[in-house]
């Protein structure tokens, strides 16, 4: 059994206590006697905060070129490549499942990043059939603004970085 993690929340670039004490535990389902961690039970109000940093961050974001934003992705995939196999073990035993689904959630998750970041250096639009032979049409994909993601607790890198 490992020493529990205590969480916290991420907002704007800094790790935040809940605004109130109260917690909720998280253990394993594989061995319920095996508690992996505390975290905040947090309010509607972090989540506003959350968002509201991520608005106010939106700006500077969408001004970064689709390649800088993507070498973000790739530099993600590069911290998190070496540590496939640790990660893999923790999601295990947090969800339950088998490791070889663990460790197949971080390498597609891993994937969707390096994808993205080849994508980069591509169109992120298309040009349109048109009937008329001297007009063009095309379309543009700009960033659009915050999104929030909830996902299944059973696939909990993947996703996350499908909808990001």
């Amino acid at each position: 059994m490992q020493k529990p993690y205590r969480g916290m929340n991420y907002i704007g670039g800094q790790w935040l206590p809940a605004a109130t004490e109260e917690t909720f535990e998280d253990r394993s389902p594989a061995d319920t006697r095996n508690r992996l961690g505390m975290f905040p039970r947090s309010s509607s109000r972090e989540a506003a905060a959350a968002v509201q940093a991520a608005k106010d961050a939106f700006p500077a974001w969408s001004r970064l070129s689709k390649i800088k934003r993507a070498e973000y992705l790739d530099t993600f995939a590069q911290l998190v490549k070496p540590h496939t196999e640790e990660l893999a073990r923790l999601m295990a035993l947090e969800c339950g499942k088998a490791i070889n689904e663990a460790r197949a959630d971080v390498v597609e998750g891993l994937h969707t990043a390096q994808y993205w970041f080849g994508r980069a250096r591509m169109n992120l639009g298309e040009v349109l059939a048109s009937e008329i032979a001297e007009k063009e049409s095309y379309v543009m994909r700009h960033p659009k603004g915050v999104v929030t993601c909830i996902s299944p607790w059973n696939f909990p890198f993947a996703i996350p970085l499908w909808l990001i």
